[in-house]
């Protein structure tokens, strides 16, 4: 997810096919993805606001901080 949403694929959609993508993957793989897409949690992915441990708890359904722009 991370490298996808940093990576600017495509002109527009990035952040949502990281998300399909990782979605995709994750079911495939046997596990369930309970958490809504975040546009702001995915920004924040984007501008490298989080670090990759924080992700991996978001992706599990806890919590992750609020992005904000520094």
């Amino acid at each position: 997810m991370i490298g996808l949403t940093k990576a600017h694929a495509f002109d527009s959609g990035n952040r949502r096919t990281s998300y399909a993508a990782t979605k995709v993957f994750l079911e495939a793989n046997g596990k369930r993805l309970d958490i809504d897409v975040e546009p702001r949690v995915l920004t924040g992915i984007r501008e490298g606001f989080y670090q990759t441990q924080e992700v991996m708890e978001w992706l599990k359904g806890h919590g992750i901080r609020a992005f904000i722009r520094p």
